[in-house]
C-alpha cells in the first residue's frame, strides 16, 4: 500500500495541495521503491524509481528510503 502525505508548497503553482507518495514493491529477490510528487492542482509531478537490478546504479549506495525531493521517510 502506498504511504501518501500532504506537504504543501508546489514548485509550479504554489498550491498547498502538494502530495509524496512512496510505495514498495517486492518479489523474491526484487526490489522496487518509488517515489512521486504530485500537485493535485496543477498536475505538475516529479518521479523517481530504484530497482534493485538496475545496473546503472549500485542500489546499496542509494538512499531508497528518503524521498529525493523533500527527504522524509516512509511512515
Amino acid at each position: 500500500m502506498a504511504d501518501i502525505q500532504t506537504i504543501g508548497g508546489c514548485q509550479k503553482c504554489g498550491s498547498a495541495s502538494l502530495t509524496c507518495k512512496y510505495n514498495f514493491f517486492g518479489e523474491g529477490e526484487l526490489q522496487i521503491h518509488s517515489w512521486e510528487h504530485k500537485c493535485l492542482d496543477c498536475g505538475n509531478r516529479l518521479t523517481t524509481a530504484y530497482r534493485n537490478d538496475d545496473e546503472d546504479i549500485v542500489f546499496a549506495d542509494e538512499d531508497v528510503d528518503h524521498c529525493p525531493y523533500c527527504g522524509r521517510s516512509p511512515a
